[in-house]
């Protein structure tokens, strides 16, 4: 995933933020195995902040994947989507 995000735009990479908008509240109903790999050990890596600065983040291999997802779908599919869901609560 490194490689291909390393190309995204500043723009594209705030299409994350279409992870979080919804016209309505949301609860999330996880199995545990999703609970592990997204808090687990295993989910905690390295980062690399530079300057030889290392610090453990939790969730970035999650997070990273979500926002590659959004950058394929773009701008336009994300918000045709939000629009539709909005429109149901109409």
């Amino acid at each position: 995933h490194e490689a291909e995000a390393e190309s995204f735009t500043d723009d594209e990479v705030a299409l994350s933020n279409y992870q979080r908008r919804a016209p309505h509240t949301s609860i999330n109903i996880l199995r545990m195995n999703q609970v592990n790999a997204a808090a687990g050990p295993k989910s905690i890596v390295d980062l690399d902040l530079g300057n030889g600065r290392i610090e453990k983040a939790s969730g970035i291999t999650l997070y990273s994947r979500n926002a590659i997802r959004m950058v394929k779908s773009g701008k336009e599919g994300l918000q045709s989507a939000l629009d539709a869901d909005m429109a149901m609560q109409s």
